[in-house]
């Protein structure tokens, strides 16, 4: 018997809110392998996100995680950055990415980032985390990646003449 992790009637919400999205998409989108491999997984409250992934399939992701029709969710550091998703637990697979180039330690913050999804604000007293060693790693680094500190935050905005002037042009925008 296939794993569903879902009751009969979340599946058919999930099937309503896949519906509503693919609306979007013409017919041959539709019968791209991407969207036609996702639907059956996420009737059974399994899903994947990375940054390979068509966004409309990043996003029906996310709406039904955060409505809590995903129940076990395989992804990348892409669904931990920049929106507030928290999971009971979080479990890293690896401790290398590969990065463009080559593969690559995660980094302390990437850690942080990550791992510090796992606990859900009013629902867990705490949140796991569980790190699979798949290759032997000296005590040095993952000490670095448990212990050290995320990477400063620096911001790119820069306001500038251009931006103020585009901005005026707004209806509702009040300077």
């Amino acid at each position: 018997k296939e794993l569903n992790l879902l009751e009969p009637e979340q599946s058919a919400q999930v099937e309503a809110i896949w519906d509503a999205a693919m609306q979007v998409l013409s017919k041959d989108d539709t019968k791209l392998p991407q969207i036609e491999g996702m639907l059956p997984h996420l009737k059974r409250g399994i899903a994947f996100h990375h940054g390979g992934l068509l966004p409309i399939l990043k996003e029906v992701v996310e709406i039904m995680f955060g409505e809590g029709l995903v129940r076990v969710l395989f992804a990348t550091e892409t669904f931990a950055m920049g929106i507030n998703m928290p999971a009971k637990t979080v479990i890293f697979t690896a401790c290398r990415k590969f990065d463009g180039t080559d593969f690559r330690w995660i980094s302390s913050g990437e850690y942080i980032q990550m791992s510090g999804r796992a606990g859900r604000r009013g629902l867990d007293d705490r949140g796991i985390v569980v790190q699979i060693l798949d290759e032997k790693m000296e005590p040095e680094i993952a000490r670095s990646i448990l212990k050290g500190t995320a990477e400063p935050l620096v911001s790119s905005f820069h306001l500038g003449y251009n931006m103020l002037l585009n901005a005026l042009r707004m209806e509702d925008f009040d300077p």
